[in-house]
């Protein structure tokens, strides 16, 4: 099978020797229904019967060819899927496309061993997208499994399949610590000066939109005469700085230490305060936002494993 079917990066079109065909339970039952007709057509000799039973077969064998024609020429493309924490499920988007003039109905796709398929139809010529779902029990890259689409169109009595190893991975984080303690006291905030921050307190001025700002921030009014998208900015006396460390987790084992600082992060960027964040080997300067908080989880994520692989 990995030889038939090697990871690719990139797109799989389905091929005559990608597709597999076998009857169904009740497509087992039908052919076996098939064969008692002929077998008393031959017995009694009757031209009715004889014709009843090679019209049985050949409506099966119809069937039989409209399973495999309904996968043929199928293009089948994996893409990355946004990072998830462990525990839940990765989603990856699987981009179904049909080069031919016909509809296709009736698509079942899952990944790997996980029976929880997605259905999609397409229209001929059309594309359609699926999310994919594929469990991420441990953090680290997880690599999409191998992805089985199948069908049992247009009778059920055949399910003609075919396979695709494509090359895509999502990126799974430690998956935070339910109820986290506060941070040490004395070790986990430290003052700073008057700064200019996105926050409730007194207005400072606009700025230029940056990626991590809110809608809420977002002053509308002013953007519609502008012509750039403007934030408004407040001034916060006193703000502090957050210190997530390592050394502050001591007394757990590897994993709950991860499962700790990762929640610790997302509690500091709930708060909206710049943070820092400690790991062996490794420091990231303080800053606040979407991608600053993206930095810490992947490093997080990432702790003690190869770049690339999970």
């Amino acid at each position: 099978m990995d030889r038939r079917h090697p990871p690719v990066a990139g797109t799989v079109r389905v091929k005559q020797n990608r597709v597999y065909v076998l009857p169904s339970g009740f497509g087992m039952a039908y052919a076996f229904t098939c064969v008692l007709v002929l077998i008393g057509a031959i017995n009694y000799q009757l031209s009715l019967a004889y014709m009843f039973a090679f019209l049985m077969l050949g409506l099966g064998h119809a069937g039989l060819i409209q399973s495999f024609r309904n996968l043929l020429g199928l293009t089948i493309t994996a893409g990355m899927p946004p990072p998830v924490f462990a525990g839940g499920a990765a989603h990856f988007p699987v981009q179904l496309g049909d080069a031919r003039t016909y509809t296709r109905h009736n698509l079942r796709i899952h990944a790997g061993r996980n029976k929880e398929a997605v259905q999609a139809s397409l229209a001929a010529g059309g594309e359609a997208q699926v999310w994919l779902p594929v469990p991420a029990p441990v953090r680290g890259w997880l690599t999409l499994p191998r992805i089985t689409v199948e069908t049992r169109y247009p009778t059920g009595w055949c399910r003609a399949w075919t396979h695709a190893h494509l090359h895509a991975q999502c990126l799974v984080y430690p998956a935070p610590e339910k109820n986290p303690p506060a941070w040490p006291d004395g070790v986990g905030e430290e003052q700073t000066g008057l700064r200019a921050r996105a926050g409730e307190e007194d207005f400072a001025g606009l700025r230029q939109y940056q990626p991590g700002d809110t809608f809420r921030q977002i002053a509308w009014k002013q953007s519609a005469r502008l012509e750039w998208l403007a934030v408004r900015t407040h001034d916060a006396p006193h703000s502090s700085m957050l210190r997530l460390r390592w050394e502050d987790t001591a007394g757990l084992n590897t994993e709950a230490r991860l499962s700790r600082l990762t929640a610790w992060v997302l509690l500091a960027d709930a708060s909206g305060r710049p943070y820092t964040l400690t790991l062996p080997g490794r420091h990231i300067e303080p800053a606040s936002g979407t991608r600053h908080r993206e930095t810490c989880l992947r490093a997080l994520a990432l702790f003690g494993l190869p770049e690339g692989k999970s």
